[in-house]
């Protein structure tokens, strides 16, 4: 058998490596191919890994909500609500290029960032295409740090085993200041000038129930009641209320759902949290975590590893579901410490941000027609400045 002449460390690398390499392609499958052969190579049951994992009630409610975010999104883009609430805004030019891809970044859906392009376009006519590019992906992701239904926020919640609302509270302070550090050095420069539509913040009010009501759901409760499935149970249906209030509003029927669903390919989404959960099993029970707590490796290591990973994938479950394993394996801990999951989400985050995989970043650049070497240019001064500031904080942590 394979697994009896190849140490586990070394089949978990070349794994990695198999998944890092196609991960640029439909992830779910990658991940759960890689999952496969990881448990053929280190002999873990990979039937009862499975079973496992697809009775977990808190993974198949997981599943359910993260394939309602997508629908939620759709509905939002398609029924114009979204644009509605962003053009009833009315402020002035800067605000306008920072609300608009900030706002459409509310809606979790693929390639997004050709939502908000245009109203960038329109709003920054007289901007430099790389800013405009820049501006649009700065500000179109920043605000998942804090969003509570960002699916990698979800899924960073559970494999950490901290609140997601005790998440939310703690990516405050990092969301506020790359919020500045963007208006800096992306913003500030732009000529002020101000909207030419109507504000109507009663539109704006209404328009943005469907997006709000979902994290009250879950939050009122987590906080307040207790069941004995799980506690995943509040967001998908918190999902499932927003999902109708949506469709209210925006006047859309079961055909329009399905034609969201199809175009989404929906089944994209619980796929990869089963992969995830697959892979985390079978990594659990493969001998690896002991092989690597052996050489207790430096956190900031894990800081760098996931600026790394979050640049190579052009994700942030991914790096996640990694890094968090191995650390909790580490340092023998049931759950991560608040500080460092802060730390490291931003770290992958921020390589994110900046590669030419993510999707978001390739659309971008294609609608203002620029070359990817200039965006990055202007990507690269806010996104260094934001990780030599990461690190300098955490080692500022060590000296107390």
């Amino acid at each position: 058998m394979i697994a009896a002449w190849i140490p586990s460390w070394i089949s978990f690398i070349i794994v990695i490596s198999l998944i890092l390499i196609f991960s640029k392609y439909e992830l779910g499958l990658t991940l759960t191919a890689g999952a496969v052969l990881f448990a053929l190579l280190v002999g873990v049951n990979l039937l009862s890994s499975f079973v496992n994992v697809i009775t977990d009630p808190s993974i198949i409610l997981l599943m359910i909500a993260v394939s309602m975010i997508p629908i939620l999104g759709g509905i939002m883009e398609e029924s114009g609500l979204m644009l509605e609430l962003v053009q009833k805004l009315n402020v002035s030019k800067r605000v306008s290029l920072i609300a608009s891809p900030a706002i459409f970044g509310l809606l979790p859906v693929a390639g997004g960032a050709l939502m908000s392009a245009p109203m960038v376009d329109k709003i920054g006519s007289d901007v430099e295409p790389r800013h405009k590019v820049a501006i649009n992906v700065w500000y179109r992701h920043v605000v998942i740090l804090i969003y509570p239904l960002s699916s990698a926020l979800i899924v960073g919640s559970v494999l950490a085993s901290i609140s997601l609302y005790v998440i939310f509270i703690s990516m405050l302070i990092p969301f506020i200041l790359l919020v500045i550090i963007g208006y800096i050095l992306l913003v500030r420069s732009i000529e002020v000038s101000p909207r030419d539509n109507e504000r109507d913040l009663k539109i704006v009010a209404k328009n943005f129930i469907p997006i709000i009501i979902a994290p009250i759901i879950d939050f009122i409760g987590r906080t307040f009641f207790n069941v004995a499935m799980a506690e995943e149970i509040y967001l998908a249906v918190g999902l499932f209320v927003s999902l109708l209030i949506a469709l209210k509003m925006g006047k859309m029927s079961a055909t329009d759902i399905k034609n969201i669903t199809k175009n989404m390919k929906i089944w994209r989404f619980p796929l990869i949290i089963f992969a995830m959960f697959l892979f985390l099993e079978i990594f659990i029970n493969s001998g690896v975590p002991d092989d690597i707590s052996s050489l207790n490796l430096p956190y900031i290591l894990f800081i760098c590893l996931g600026f790394f990973l979050g640049y190579a994938t052009g994700r942030i479950q991914l790096p996640l579901s990694i890094l968090i394993p191995i650390y909790l394996v580490q340092y023998t801990l049931s759950a991560m410490p608040l500080l460092d999951f802060v730390f490291l989400y931003v770290a992958i985050f921020l390589g994110y941000l900046i590669t030419p995989i993510h999707p978001c970043v390739s659309y971008s650049a294609t609608y203002f027609e620029v070359d990817y070497n200039k965006v990055v240019k202007a990507l690269a001064l806010p996104t260094f400045l934001s990780f030599g500031l990461l690190l300098g904080i955490y080692s500022l942590t060590l000296l107390f």
